[in-house]
This record gives C-alpha cells, sequence and structure tokens, in this order.
C-alpha cells in the first residue's frame, strides 16, 4: 500500500517540479575536474594536497548507475572488493589486499558522517541525500584505531538547512522494486532545521531451490531517519541529532553445489535472517575562528535473528562511541595544520546457540589519545606525522549448560605515521609514507561448543609507500598512482571446519601492490574514469594455530583477497532541444582470481562485470535513468566453503545475476 502511494504522488510532485525553481547538483557542465574536499581526514583536506592515497565518489556517479547500496560501491573505486560471504551481514570488505577473514572485525571501517557503523551494515542502502563517498586507502591506524588496517570508507551526507527541498525516487527492474522520499524544512528559520527520509527496497531473488523449484533470495530493505539541527546563521554552534532504523528481511543465504551453479539451483536447507538495527548521532561542532571543536555520539543497537542451514545462533550487539576533536579548519594559511582527539568505544555482544544450550556474552572496551599535524614547510614541501595511543580491554562470559567460564584480556597499542609530499611543479607531486594500523585481540565470538575457550593476539601492520599525483590539460585530466609493501604481524584468520570456524593467530604475511587511477573530463560532454591495482597477499612464517599439522601454507594467498581489481566508467552527455540533457554510460568492473580458503583449494577465477545504463535529464527538476547490471549475466561465485563432511563438495554462494531497471528522480 505504502509503494502504491509513492507511485500515485509522482504526477503530482512532477508538475510542482516544473512549475517551482530549484538548485540542480548536475547543471555544472565544466570541462574541468572541481576540487574535493575529503572529510575523513577529520580536519578536512583536498584530497590532492593528502599525504597518501584517497578517491572520492559524489552522489552523480552512483545514482544514476542505479547503485544503492554501500556493497556496490566496489564498481567506482579501484583496488576495493566487497562481497557477501554466506549473507550480506559478513560481507567481506577487502581494500589493497587487506581481507575481513573475520566476520565481525573487518580489516577496513565504515564511516557515515564520520560516525562508525556496525559490521553488520556493511551493504546497507546509500542515503538518499548522499553527497559523497570518500575512502582513504591504506592503514588509517592513527586517526581510527582498531580495524582500520586496509582503509577508511566515509559516507557523507547534506546536512539539513535553510532550504525548503524535497526529493522522491521510485524503481522498478526485473528484480528490485522501491521508493525513497527525502523532505527537508527550516523550523524556525535560520536557526533550526529538520529532514526526515524514507527509503524502502524490494529484492526478487533470482534463485531456485532444488526439487521444490521455490524463489529464494528474496529481501525487503526499510530505512528511515529522522535529523533535527541547531545552526543559527552566523553563529558559532551546529548540532545535529540523528534518530534512523533499518530493518531486513530476508532468505538470501542458500547455495549451490557445482553441478548446479549455472542453472542457479540452491540446497533445500532452511536459511533466512532477520537485521534490525537502531542508530543515535549527536553532531556537535563549536566554530572558535582558525579551530573546529567537535564532540561526536554515537549509538547503535542491532539484532541479528538468523537461522542458516537448519540452525538456530542469533546475536545482539550494542556500539556506543565517543569522540572528542580539535581541528584547524582548511583553507587558513598557517605554516601547521593539525587535529587532535581522545576515543571511547564500547562494544557489548551476545551469541546464542539454543540448540546447546550454549551462550556467550563479550564487552570490548576501546581508549585512545591521538594527534595528526601537517607542518608546510616550504611553498613545495610538506611533512606529516600522527600518533595513537590506544588501550583495549575483552572480557567474556561463556555458559554451556551447567559450565561457566569467565575470562579477560587487556592490550595496548601504538599507531604512528610519518610521510613527506613534495609538489615539483604546482600541479605535480610526489609523496612517501609510513603508515600503521591493528586489529584488535580478543575471544572467539563464533562460538560453539568445541571452542569456547580459544582467544587471539592483536593484529598489526606497518605500511610503507610512494605515491604519485599529478593534474594536466588544463586541469582536465588526473593521474593518481601508489606503490607499497605491508608488513602484517600475527596475521588473524578464521581456521577450522566452516560449522566451528573460530578466529586465530596464523603467522604473518606479506602485501606488496601497485595502482594507477585515471580521471579525465575530455569535454563538458565527455567523462572517463579507470583504474587499475595489482596485489600480491600473501601468508608468510605461517604457524598452525593448532599445533598438529606438519602443513606449511607459507607463500599461500591470503583469503578474499583479489590479484587484480579494475574499473572503467564513461559518459557522454548530449545537450537536448528544451534545456533536457541524454547521458548515456558503460561501466566495467574486473575482479581477478579469488581464493576462499588458506589451503588455497577453493577458488573463484577472474571475471569482468558490464554495467549499462543512460540517463534522460528531463528539465532541471526531473530524470529518468535506465540500467542494466551485469549485462552478460556472468555466473561467479562470491563465497565458498568446503562442505565435504555434509556429504556435499564445495557449497557456493552467487553473486547477482543480470538485472535492469528504470528510475524516475523528482526535485521538488
Amino acid at each position: 500500500m505504502q509503494r502504491q502511494a509513492y507511485w500515485a504522488l509522482l504526477p503530482f510532485l512532477a508538475t510542482q517540479a516544473v512549475a517551482q525553481p530549484a538548485t540542480d547538483p548536475s547543471a555544472d557542465d565544466s570541462a574541468s575536474l572541481p576540487v574535493v574536499t575529503v572529510s575523513a581526514t577529520k580536519r578536512g583536506q583536498s584530497s590532492r594536497e593528502l599525504i597518501g592515497a584517497a578517491d572520492v565518489a559524489v552522489s552523480e556517479e552512483l545514482g544514476p548507475r542505479g547503485f544503492r547500496k554501500v556493497d556496490n560501491l566496489d564498481r567506482v573505486f579501484t583496488d576495493v572488493n566487497i562481497r557477501q560471504r554466506s549473507n550480506r551481514a559478513y560481507s567481506n570488505l577487502t581494500i589493497r589486499g587487506q581481507s575481513s577473514p573475520d566476520f565481525y572485525n573487518p580489516a577496513a571501517q565504515l564511516y557515515v558522517d564520520g560516525l562508525p557503523q556496525d559490521y553488520a551494515l556493511l551493504s546497507q542502502l546509500l542515503p538518499g541525500d548522499l553527497e559523497q563517498v570518500e575512502i582513504l586507502y591504506g592503514p588509517q591506524g592513527t586517526l581510527y584505531g582498531r580495524g582500520a588496517v586496509g582503509g577508511v570508507v566515509n559516507i557523507v551526507t547534506r546536512k539539513p538547512d535553510n532550504q525548503l527541498r524535497g526529493s522522491l525516487s521510485s524503481n522498478i527492474g526485473n528484480r528490485d522494486k522501491g521508493a525513497s522520499l527525502l523532505l527537508n524544512a527550516p523550523i524556525v528559520q535560520d536557526m533550526l532545521y529538520a529532514d526526515v527520509a524514507i527509503d524502502s527496497q524490494n529484492t526478487r531473488g533470482d534463485l531456485h531451490e532444488m526439487q521444490t523449484g521455490e524463489r529464494r533470495g528474496n529481501s525487503d530493505d526499510l530505512n528511515g531517519r529522522f535529523r533535527l539541527r541547531y545552526a543559527p546563521t552566523g553563529g558559532p554552534l551546529d548540532v545535529m541529532f540523528t534518530a534512523a532504523h533499518s530493518k531486513r528481511s530476508t532468505d538470501e543465504e542458500y547455495f549451490a553445489v557445482d553441478p548446479s551453479k549455472r542453472s542457479r539451483e540452491v540446497l533445500p536447507v532452511p536459511s533466512y535472517y532477520r537485521l534490525s538495527t537502531s542508530s543515535y548521532g549527536l553532531h556537535l561542532n563549536y566554530d572558535l575562528g582558525g579551530y573546529t571543536f567537535s564532540a561526536l555520539t554515537g549509538y547503535q543497537d542491532r539484532d541479528f535473528d538468523r537461522t542458516v542451514f537448519g540452525s538456530y545462533p542469533p546475536e545482539l550487539q550494542t556500539t556506543f562511541s565517543q569522540e572528542l576533536r580539535l581541528a584547524t579548519k582548511p583553507g587558513k594559511d598557517r605554516a601547521l595544520d593539525y587535529v587532535v582527539g581522545a576515543y571511547y568505544q564500547d562494544i557489548d555482544f551476545q551469541r546464542n546457540v539454543p540448540a546447546y544450550a550454549l551462550s556467550s556474552q563479550q564487552n570490548l572496551r576501546s581508549y585512545a589519545l591521538y594527534g595528526d599535524a601537517t607542518w608546510h614547510a616550504t611553498d613545495r614541501l610538506d611533512l606529516t606525522a600522527g600518533l595513537r595511543s590506544e588501550r583495549e580491554q575483552a572480557k567474556v562470559d561463556t555458559r554451556l549448560q551447567d559450565t561457566a567460564l569467565q575470562r579477560n584480556k587487556s592490550f595496548q597499542s601504538t599507531s604512528p605515521k610519518v610521510g613527506a609530499s613534495l609538489r615539483l611543479t604546482e600541479d605535480v607531486s610526489v609523496y612517501g609514507l609510513y603508515s600503521t594500523g591493528f586489529k584488535a585481540g580478543g575471544f572467539t565470538r563464533a562460538v560453539t561448543p568445541q571452542n569456547i575457550a580459544f582467544s587471539y593476539q592483536p593484529q598489526k601492520a606497518d605500511n610503507f609507500e610512494l605515491g604519485f599525483k599529478a593534474l594536466m590539460l588544463n586541469n582536465t585530466l588526473e593521474l593518481r598512482a601508489a606503490a607499497y609493501l605491508m608488513r602484517i604481524k600475527d596475521y588473524q584468520l578464521s581456521v577450522g571446519p566452516v560449522e566451528g570456524q573460530y578466529l586465530q593467530n596464523v603467522g604473518d604475511a606479506r602485501t606488496r601492490g601497485a595502482s594507477i587511477d585515471v580521471d579525465w573530463k575530455a569535454s563538458s560532454q565527455l567523462h572517463l574514469k579507470t583504474g587499475l591495482a595489482l596485489n600480491s597477499s600473501k601468508l608468510h612464517n605461517y604457524r598452525d594455530p593448532s599445533g598438529s599439522s606438519g602443513t606449511d601454507l607459507s607463500g599461500n594467498t591470503v583469503p578474499y583477497a583479489p590479484k587484480a581489481t579494475a574499473n572503467l566508467s564513461v559518459e557522454y552527455g548530449i545537450p537536448l532541444a528544451g534545456g533536457g540533457k541524454l547521458t548515456p554510460r558503460m561501466g566495467v568492473s574486473y575482479v581477478g582470481k579469488t581464493y576462499f580458503d588458506m589451503d588455497n583449494r577453493i577458488a573463484q577465477r577472474g571475471y569482468a562485470l558490464l554495467d549499462l545504463g543512460v540517463s534522460w535529464k528531463i528539465n532541471p527538476q526531473m530524470t529518468a535513468d535506465f540500467f542494466v547490471d551485469n549485462a552478460t549475466d556472468r555466473t561467479y561465485a562470491v563465497y565458498a566453503f568446503d562442505a565435504a563432511s555434509m556429504g556435499l563438495g564445495t557449497a557456493y554462494q552467487l553473486g547477482r545475476g543480470r538485472s535492469l531497471g528504470a528510475r524516475l528522480n523528482v526535485r521538488f
């Protein structure tokens, strides 16, 4: 009924859109590339001046291609791979060869407007008022601490403001249908503002259960968010409160075996889950002239009610975070720019396995102080240094029938960073960087009766990097390149059979890689972006955590770390009579050979996905997008495991097949 109401409103809203003036964010047809500020550095920096590798995708790059979820971002960013493992709540995020074999603590972190997100939200819907998505490549331990070994993804939204505005988007296709609504309004002119956003998406699965033929892979996603912002015009104070709720119901967690992969037939084993998350945030910024004081408070409550392969292991998690920081404001002519801050995070996690009367409760606390500064030594030379000191406390209370096991551990980590950037000319620079990152130690969260006593040590990484940035051809061509070597000590990897996997340290790892990105605005009509990354991420000095096997896996490729990734996007705008525009576009993304196990026996060969589309800008307030994803209907696996103990051989989870759709977007 709700979706019918959205569709019924479209003619009215379209009429209103034509009658009322509105700001068109895509109206700039300049042939030069814009300067982009990266807020993920916590003090705002131009991506071209940042000492390190970063990339930004604005909303106009994502929406017209039909990319609605976080896990679509690897089709835009180079050296990034996001694929679900078993389900989207356990999505794997690999950046620069740093994969996340740990289901519960990814090697890269996701933030929305500077607030950390629960790992189960790696596949959440992108907000309708999206401004841009930023990515910082490589270890970001100095600024972000635990879990930012591969990098950081930060989603930036447009804040509520003084403008009365809104947007409505409706999409329909062979696999998806849905609608989103955003309304923004001033409550008190020049002082108090609010916005509300609702997004609903229904996915029709393309899997079929063996024997019965029933359709599987269906899902329903519903997001709602309300924000209230107090920011008097001309005043120093800016406070924003956010309340959001998301819910997903799906039976996507089904698996195929070798004979049935191409037919997309899956095993008839009951699997489904409901993921419900409530999020609250408070952003406070106070302008001190040349500095900004910020306080960011976040809270998330997640309920993961899951049945997989007929078993029932529900999980609950709450996360509280508090960050205080002082940062210099960008754009000021000063010799030293810096950010200093303090951070606290408290995670309560609970997993139950009713079949064994087993429950495990864990509390993880982090305390950190950090600082990061850049000295503009000369007009051409910048020097940067940073340091973070962090303390972790992990406590666990596990109960198996009448047996109770209580344990606790503490860990200390120091994450330094130093680097330098030299501008060879006004538009060409080179940089060198040493950065660090770590993943916290702790106790296994995927508890079974066999692994309730297992713990693991922190994983630490040292990254050595050289990079090159250039802006050429009258600011229409941007080149970025980087080469890096990463040494990881006490690498954490899930071991054991799939029905009882647990996290352990398996020795060390080495990652070597290089990437190049090209962004070319050839004319006001033609825009091309492409990138290529090559990685060798291998186990080094392997140590069998069981101590019983004589097998040495040193030299094996790390699971979920493709050897190559590449992206290409091309679009060409064709002006139409009456002020409209037609923009055909093409996107290609390539993922190299990927292993799913540390034995390197189960793998997905390299494959490319082709996306096609066209956008029709009807007028400044209305656009229509038409798109086809995976146009060649490529069959590929995103996750696989050895199911021989179940008499099944290898079980595969398949990536999405061909999908096509259309979206109508109206601003008013």
